[in-house]
């Protein structure tokens, strides 16, 4: 009897343990502040909600509301309390700073660019993100709002 409850007992908890997440990317119901706090600043929209955490220890929850703005993609992105912590919307590649055009130009000659995006932080600081591949990895360019190159980061 002791060694079945003992294997119960280990199945039980293997089993919980798979059933953690860390990242969702299933469809959900955000709190009410959340959702209140979207419909107020993209009045009429209708977003997608998912969540994902972040911080050191993955114990910021995050909720993501991805919808569409007519023309383009927006992602809006708000803590546990419904505050916005950033905004991006995809934009294309003309939209971009042209001090951002010319550094890819220069630095990035042989380099499409496979994406962009406008990003607004919850500080209303503006940078902008260009996607493209370079030695067949995705890489993201940062520029500040009017074009100067900050940094790159590599994309998973």
């Amino acid at each position: 009897m002791k060694k079945l409850f003992l294997a119960l007992t280990i199945l039980y908890g293997v089993s919980m343990i798979g059933q953690t997440e860390v990242k969702s990317d299933k469809e959900i119901v955000p709190p009410v502040a959340v959702t209140i706090a979207f419909q107020k600043e993209f009045l009429g929209k209708i977003p997608t909600w998912t969540k994902d955490y972040e911080g050191e220890d993955m114990d910021h929850i995050r909720y993501l509301a991805k919808f569409s703005t007519g023309s383009s993609v927006g992602l809006a992105v708000y803590d546990n309390n419904g505050v916005l912590k950033a905004y991006e919307l995809a934009i294309a590649k003309n939209e971009l700073p042209k001090a951002a055009l010319n550094y890819i130009q220069k630095n990035y000659p042989d380099q499409t660019i496979r994406e962009a995006a406008k990003l607004i932080d919850g500080n209303n600081v503006i940078t902008y993100e260009v996607g493209i591949i370079k030695d067949k990895k995705f890489i993201d360019l940062v520029f500040d709002k009017k074009g100067g190159f900050l940094e790159v980061t590599e994309k998973d």
